[in-house]
C-alpha cells in the first residue's frame, strides 16, 4: 500500500513538474498546442477567451483571419524595400508586402538588426492601435521604437539592454502576473471545461449583467471590447480625456522617430494609426475624445500619416466579434493601403 502511495505521490509530483514547466515558456505551450497536445488557448477569439460568452465564440475563427496566397501581391516593386514596425495588428508574414525585400518589427516581440540597401529607396511604415498611443508614444517612445526598433549596422546609437527601457526581463518572463493565467488555460481549456465556463458566463450577464475581468460587453449585446479600451476610467480608453500637452508631446516625439529613422538611410518614415475596436463598433458610448485627428490634424505634425480611421470606422464588419483584433478583411485593408504606398515611391 506504501508503495502505491509513493507511486501516486511521484506521479503527480512529475505531472505538476511537467505543466509547470510548459507555463513557464509561452513558446513551448504554443508549440505543444500546434501538435494538439493541449487546445490553443485563443482558437475562439482572445475576448472570447476572457469572457466564455456562448455568443461570441468564433468556432472559424483561424479561417476569418488568416490570408491566403492570392492576397500576395501580383507586384513586387524592385526599387523599393518597406520596413514595417507593428503591434498585433500587423503580425503577417513579409511576403505579403509589395517591396523587393519587407522587413518587419513586431514591437515587444523582436528587434532587427538591418543594412539599407544604397540603391533602393527605404520605406518605414509605423503602425500603433488606438488604444497604445498614450502609453508608447510619451515616456516609452525612444526606448520602443528606436532602441529597439531596426538597428542599422555600424550605427552606434545606444540600443536597449534587457529588462530596462521598457524591455522585459528573463525572470520577470518566466515568473510574471502572467503565469497562474497560463496554468490556469493549460488545465481547464478543453472543451467540457469551456460548457462550464460558459453557462457561469451566461448566469452572470443574464443575472447581473456583467462580464469578466478584462472584457465590456456593449450597450446593444452585440459587441465585446477590452476593458482598459472601453472603460472610460482607463487612461488607454478613447473615451479617458487627453489634453492638449499630451497630444503636442506624442506629435513631438512621432517627429523625432522620423527624424532618427531618416539620418540613418532611410527615405521617409509614416505613421498609421489604428482605431480600437469599441471606436468603431461603440463611439458614442461616452464623449470621444478625438485622439487619433487631433494627432493627425496637428500643426505641430511633420511626420506623413497614413489616414485609415475614416474608412474603418465605417466598417465594424472588420472586427472579430470574438476579439479584439481586425479580421482578414482588415488586414487586407491594411496591405492595400501599404502596398500602394510602396508603389507610389517606385513610380516616383
Amino acid at each position: 500500500m506504501g508503495y502505491i502511495n509513493k507511486l501516486i505521490r511521484y506521479s503527480l509530483l512529475f505531472v505538476s513538474g511537467i505543466i509547470f514547466v510548459v507555463s513557464l515558456s509561452p513558446a513551448l505551450q504554443r508549440k505543444i498546442a500546434a501538435k494538439g497536445l493541449i487546445p490553443d488557448q485563443y482558437r475562439f477569439g482572445d475576448l472570447y477567451n476572457t469572457s466564455n460568452l456562448l455568443k461570441f465564440k468564433e468556432v472559424d475563427f483561424a479561417k476569418s483571419t488568416s490570408l491566403t496566397e492570392t492576397d500576395k501581391p501580383k507586384v513586387r516593386y524592385s526599387d523599393v524595400d518597406l520596413y514595417t514596425i507593428g503591434d498585433s495588428f500587423t503580425p503577417m508574414d513579409t511576403s505579403y508586402y509589395a517591396g523587393d525585400k519587407n522587413f518587419h518589427i513586431w514591437m515587444g516581440v523582436n528587434v532587427d538588426t538591418v543594412k539599407l540597401d544604397t540603391t533602393k529607396k527605404s520605406i518605414l511604415v509605423v503602425e500603433i492601435i488606438e488604444r497604445t498611443i498614450q502609453e508608447r508614444l510619451l515616456n516609452d517612445y525612444e526606448a520602443l521604437y528606436i532602441k529597439r526598433g531596426f538597428q542599422i549596422k555600424g550605427d552606434t546609437y545606444p540600443k536597449a539592454v534587457a529588462g530596462r527601457d521598457g524591455g522585459s526581463s528573463f525572470w520577470w518572463d518566466k515568473f510574471g502576473d502572467q503565469i497562474n493565467q497560463r496554468i490556469e488555460f493549460l488545465l481547464f481549456n478543453f472543451n467540457p471545461f469551456l460548457k462550464l465556463k460558459e453557462l457561469k458566463s451566461d448566469i452572470m450577464l443574464t443575472w447581473f449583467d456583467r462580464t469578466h475581468t478584462g472584457a465590456i460587453i456593449s450597450r446593444n449585446h452585440e459587441y465585446l471590447f477590452y476593458s482598459v479600451e472601453a472603460d472610460k476610467k482607463s487612461p488607454l480608453s478613447p473615451f479617458h480625456e487627453i489634453t492638449p500637452a499630451s497630444v503636442d508631446s506624442v506629435v513631438h516625439h512621432i517627429n523625432l522617430i522620423r527624424t532618427h529613422y531618416k539620418n540613418r538611410g532611410f527615405e521617409e518614415v509614416y505613421f498609421c494609426l489604428i482605431p480600437n475596436k469599441v471606436t468603431v463598433c461603440e463611439n458614442n458610448r461616452f464623449q470621444y475624445n478625438q485622439q487619433i485627428s487631433l494627432i493627425e490634424n496637428s500643426p505641430l505634425l511633420q511626420t506623413p500619416m497614413i489616414s485609415v480611421q475614416a474608412t474603418i470606422r465605417k466598417h465594424p464588419e472588420w472586427f472579430h466579434k470574438s476579439d479584439g483584433h481586425w479580421n482578414v478583411a482588415g488586414k487586407r485593408y491594411w496591405l492595400q493601403k501599404t502596398n500602394e504606398l510602396v508603389k507610389v515611391w517606385s513610380e516616383e
